[in-house]
C-alpha cells in the first residue's frame, strides 16, 4: 500500500491536437455529416459522410485542393474505387480518402492531417531515402 503512494506520477497523454491547428482550411465535402475523429499530439484524422456522389465529392476535392493556396500533389485511384489525394499549402498538409458508402448511396470521406513544426524543412531527395538506400 505504500508504494502505490510513493511511485512515480505518470503524465496525461498527449491532448489530441485543435481541428483548426492541423486543418486551418478545412475542405468540407457538400452536405458533410460528422462522423469519426481520432488524433494523437500531432496528428488529426476526421470522417465524414456526404450524401452526394462519389465522382462529384471527388471532383470537389480534386477542385479545391488544386486552387487556391493548395497545391495537389497526389492523386491516385486504387482498384476498389477509392481516391487518395495528397495537398499541401502554406501550412498543414492535407490527405483526403474518398470513397463509396458501403450503404450504397452517398460517400466516405477521410480527411487527415499533421502540424507542421515550425523549424521543419522538407529534406531532400537522399534525405529523405532510408539509410541502406543510399549510395
Amino acid at each position: 500500500m505504500l508504494l502505490l503512494g510513493c511511485g512515480s506520477e505518470s503524465s496525461p497523454p498527449p491532448k489530441p491536437p485543435d481541428t483548426f491547428t492541423v486543418f486551418p482550411n478545412l475542405p468540407l465535402p457538400p452536405d458533410a455529416r460528422f462522423i469519426s475523429r481520432a488524433g494523437s499530439a500531432d496528428a488529426l484524422q476526421i470522417t465524414l459522410f456526404s450524401p452526394s456522389a462519389t465522382a462529384s465529392v471527388i471532383d470537389y476535392y480534386r477542385g479545391v485542393l488544386s486552387a487556391g493556396k493548395w497545391r495537389l500533389v497526389s492523386d491516385v485511384k486504387k482498384p476498389d474505387g477509392t481516391v487518395l489525394l495528397h495537398a499541401e499549402q502554406e501550412g498543414p498538409p492535407i490527405w483526403v480518402r474518398v470513397w463509396p458508402s458501403p450503404e450504397g448511396a452517398g460517400t466516405m470521406v477521410q480527411l487527415a492531417g499533421a502540424v507542421v513544426g515550425k523549424d521543419s524543412v522538407k529534406a531532400s531527395p537522399s534525405e529523405s531515402q532510408p539509410p541502406n538506400a543510399r549510395s
